[in-house]
């Protein structure tokens, strides 16, 4: 896309039937909500507008971030959040069968994920390198991943997000974890979440709608609005999380600076 995106002063000058939206940035930035976000998404569930949460976030399991979204003022349950983790480890599934082993960096939660959809989780001999956000992350699990990428597993990364949006700033993003690896082993890493429209068509399917009658609201360009546009969904950039990138070449449908 090309045009010039139009800004709108507010969301209501758009019609849709129905809402999906990332959580860093446009929701919270860190534990702290984004002005303007609860109480937007409050008017809109009590006017009955459905929406659902699609997160790059693999941290934590959708009961978990459920959890937080409530705690921010925000109606939520497990099935309105859909995360990379979740689409990942379904990627795992029709890729390796049951009981291979794969070396996992990320949460204790993913890994417990990993672990219940029939995987071991190995150091050696690994059919697949799986790499979410880790704040753990070493030297040594770098150079353990390594080793198994050049025995020849796959190398899958839960999403591309090089950053993330805290509440004081920002922090290096799972993608940048993935990206140190493929550096030094030379392998191209797949990725999960967005900016591929599985997940936003994940998200769809759990409210009933098509593309056409949905909105996707994101802060980062090159995944949440990429994914959104991939998707058919109309994108919706809002200026609350990551600055915007001048050298992007995705330009979203509509500017909001927020809710």
């Amino acid at each position: 896309m090309t045009s010039k995106p139009r800004r709108l002063s507010s969301i209501d000058e758009l019609q849709f039937s129905a809402v999906l939206s990332d959580l860093d940035g446009v929701v919270y930035r860190g534990e702290e909500p984004v002005p303007g976000a609860v109480a937007r998404f409050n008017r809109w569930r009590e006017t009955g507008l459905p929406y659902c949460f699609v997160t790059n976030n693999a941290e934590k399991a959708p009961a978990a971030f459920a959890d937080k979204i409530r705690g921010l003022g925000i109606d939520c349950v497990p099935d309105q959040v859909v995360t990379s983790g979740e689409i990942a480890i379904e990627y795992v599934k029709k890729a390796f069968p049951k009981g291979v082993g794969l070396n996992v960096i990320g949460t204790q939660a993913f890994k417990d994920s990993v672990v219940e959809a029939g995987y071991d989780i190995v150091e050696k001999g690994a059919a697949a390198v799986l790499v979410a956000l880790d704040r753990k992350f070493n030297y040594a699990m770098m150079a353990t991943a390594l080793t198994n990428v050049l025995g020849g597993a796959q190398l899958i990364g839960t999403n591309p997000d090089l950053v993330r949006p805290l509440s004081n700033g920002f922090e290096p993003g799972a993608g940048a974890i993935t990206q140190s690896i493929a550096a030094a082993s030379g392998a191209t890493p797949i990725f999960m979440g967005k900016p591929e429209a599985t997940i936003i068509e994940t998200a769809l399917s759990r409210l009933g709608f098509a593309p056409s009658q949905a909105i996707m609201i994101g802060d980062q360009l090159e995944t949440d609005i990429l994914a959104g546009q991939r998707a058919g969904v109309t994108s919706i950039l809002v200026e609350t999380g990551v600055p915007l990138d001048a050298r992007a070449v995705v330009t979203p449908d509509y500017i909001l600076a927020s809710l």
